[in-house]
């Protein structure tokens, strides 16, 4: 495995913990809909970081495909 396959499988982890605690965030605070909760603000935050770490893994595995000589 090289380096690049490293590094989307490393970003692939990390989207899964960061989408986890956005979850974990969001499920706790969801009862005061409101913009100064600040628990939600931050779920909300980590579920689109998590959606973004997502795409970053799966651009790094595209550009670090070999070619089938």
């Amino acid at each position: 495995m090289n380096n690049g396959m490293k590094a989307a499988n490393t970003l692939k982890w990390f989207a899964w913990i960061t989408f986890f605690i956005g979850a974990l965030l969001f499920v706790t605070h969801v009862s005061d809909f409101r913009a100064e909760n600040f628990g939600l603000m931050a779920a909300i935050g980590f579920l689109i970081a998590a959606s973004n770490i997502f795409l970053l893994s799966v651009v790094f595995r595209l550009l670090h495909l070999e070619p089938n000589s």
